[in-house]
């Protein structure tokens, strides 16, 4: 299962759901088989609901294909890499803590892959293996979601635009569990620096048997000319002014916040008449969104274009041929390909569970065993379904809505809120459906048994630090 393991993982995933939809009743309450044409048909369904995922995959890998041709980058990065060599592993701790800070403050995971590739690069540049590039980037921002102080997702009475905390998603005040997250945050960092310093002295020791290292394509080739006289400014400036971008996109400012001077400023310009002609509207565009707003257009389209937007930028500043832009481009999207395969077959899986809806009937039928289901019973079935379901919209109301029809004791709202959001996260670093990490180890070309061998010690720590915070908040 070494070469394809991931694929292999999410096939005999499907498979087992087909088997299960033959003796498990489905949401109605009858069984509904998932037969070859079903799966085909969800399978279509894919792309209707997840068309903008692919989309931004592949749009990632062209940017970078643009970017590695770029002698700016080149530079940049043998730049970065020269000025670290002494403090490498200074380097990548505190990469680890940036990426899981802003993951934290943003509730952003795949989309933050935008800088994934770049600081890789970096790391394997500095001598690093492949499991430490995505131990501290990857891993690093799963830990900052778990320990996620503003994760929100989409509110479905209100489909576009608002965004709630889990722990407004139960009914309890948004930030009721601050605290707790802050802790899981801080210790949940500790820990993966701890373990990543471990790995990297096991390394040096010869103590491991899985050091990566073969086949990597993300060392950037030497610098083409003039070396003094390609200035870095542009390339920097693009990269910053992308992560301000997706932040102030991305960021619910209207719901989590109640900040709203860029929906105000949206609704003024866009409004701007002269006479009867309006003029944004007019020669800009009739379709905008505020900053906080950019998820109304799938969740990853309006990122997507700045990315193109910023690749011919690039081409012009690089001075690069409009063909070779093109070629360099299309090269990257290659690189992407195996990702968007992966990643769409683990959404195949999601839209095959959801549309079945057999975990639901589970929840109701464990209930009624039960009389009524505990906070242990409530962790296996979202350990279930962030498995099942990747996207955390449809855990929250293909898991988390029935667990609250049936759990009604309010008292325990605050820490099911805790537990959907640590034990979602768990499953995004080890589970084979989990997007951010599909596209970790196929970028890497890490293989999944190898994963599974490297980061079950982590994941053990883990679960014990969030299982005390969890009875910590259980009992106070």
């Amino acid at each position: 299962m070494k070469k394809h393991g991931l694929f292999k993982a999410l096939l005999i995933i499907l498979g087992l759901l087909v088997v299960i939809s033959f003796f498990v009743p489905g949401r109605e309450g009858t069984v509904s088989y998932l037969g070859i044409g079903t799966v085909f048909l969800n399978s279509v369904q894919v792309f209707y609901y997840f068309f903008d995922t692919a989309v931004f995959l592949f749009v990632v890998g062209g940017f970078y294909g643009v970017l590695s041709r770029s002698d700016a980058y080149k530079k940049l990065l043998d730049t970065i890499v020269a000025k670290l060599k002494s403090n490498s592993k200074k380097f990548v701790f505190i990469v680890t803590i940036i990426f899981a800070i802003v993951s934290s403050l943003t509730g952003f995971t795949l989309s933050l892959f935008i800088f994934v590739p770049f600081i890789m690069s970096i790391i394997l540049l500095l001598g690093y293996d492949k499991l430490v590039a995505i131990s501290s980037t990857i891993v690093a921002i799963v830990v900052g979601y778990i320990g996620g102080l503003f994760v929100t997702l989409r509110d479905s009475s209100s489909y576009s635009t608002s965004f709630v905390t889990f722990e407004e998603f139960v009914g309890a005040d948004k930030f009721a569990n601050t605290f707790p997250k802050l802790i899981l945050l801080i210790l949940g960092i500790g820990l993966l620096i701890y373990f990543i310093n471990k790995h990297i002295k096991d390394i040096e020791d010869k103590k491991v048997k899985y050091e990566l290292n073969e086949g990597n394509d993300l060392k950037i080739s030497e610098v083409k000319g003039n070396y003094k006289n390609i200035k870095l400014w542009p390339i920097v400036t693009i990269l910053s002014i992308i992560f301000v971008l997706l932040v102030l996109g991305y960021v619910p400012w209207s719901s989590l916040f109640e900040i709203t001077v860029f929906s105000d400023f949206h609704t003024w310009l866009t409004s701007l008449k002269i006479g009867d002609f309006e003029v944004f509207n007019s020669i800009i565009t009739s379709i905008s969104y505020a900053f906080g707003d950019w998820a109304q257009l799938g969740n990853y389209m309006i990122i997507c274009v700045v990315l193109l937007v910023f690749s011919l930028i690039i081409k012009f500043i690089s001075k690069m041929k409009f063909d070779d832009m093109i070629d360099a481009f299309v090269e990257g999207m290659k690189k992407m390909l195996p990702v968007a395969v992966l990643t769409t077959l683990s959404l195949v899986v999601l839209v095959c569970a959801y549309n079945n809806g057999f975990v639901e009937n589970l929840i109701t039928s464990a209930n009624n065993a039960m009389g009524s289901l505990n906070i242990f019973m409530a962790s296996v079935f979202n350990i279930l379904g962030s498995l099942l379901y990747p996207d955390i919209y449809y855990t929250a109301y293909g898991v988390y809505s029935p667990l609250l029809s049936v759990i009604t004791d309010e008292s325990l709202y605050q820490v099911l809120a805790l537990n959907f959001q640590t034990l979602n996260g768990l499953v995004m670093i080890i589970g084979p459906t989990s997007l951010i990490l599909i596209a970790g180890l196929t970028y890497l070309d890490i293989p999944y048994t190898t994963w599974l061998k490297y980061i079950w010690r982590f994941i053990l720590m883990l679960f014990i630090l969030i299982f005390v915070v969890l009875m910590i908040v259980a009992l106070v």
